[in-house]
């Protein structure tokens, strides 16, 4: 980013293009935060279960999603990005990491949040 104007051009794209990104359940949030010149991702969502082989396929699927929507957000945010402002956006992935943490797991319908955080370097 060498511009005070592609920052803005950046930060427009990123409340539009991740804005969008939940589910109108509310079980998936994808949000986006930039500062200097890093690019945070984060993805959330819900996880119901009762068994923990149950646990672990949601959790198989739940990565999957999280990087074909982040892949499919970050492609629509060069798209976009490269007709307003006539140039190309380089991301460059410094880390990816994921987690689940069990909320509530007292009754027989356990409920696990799964995230993941995935960091960019904008160049």
């Amino acid at each position: 980013m060498q511009s005070f104007t592609h920052h803005d051009v950046l930060s427009t794209l990123l409340n539009t293009t991740f804005g969008r990104q939940g589910s109108p359940s509310g079980t998936v949030s994808v949000t986006a935060s930039f500062a200097g010149n890093t690019l945070t991702l984060k993805y959330k969502t819900v996880l119901h279960f009762a068994e923990e082989r149950s646990l672990q396929m949601q959790v198989d699927r739940a990565k999957q999603e999280s990087m074909d929507r982040l892949q499919a957000g970050m492609a629509q945010l060069k798209k976009d990005f490269k007709e307003l402002s006539g140039e190309t956006l380089k991301l460059k992935e410094l880390k990816s990491s994921d987690s689940m943490e069990l909320v509530s797991g007292l009754s027989h319908r356990k409920v696990a949040y799964y995230r993941r955080t995935h960091v960019l370097e904008v160049g």
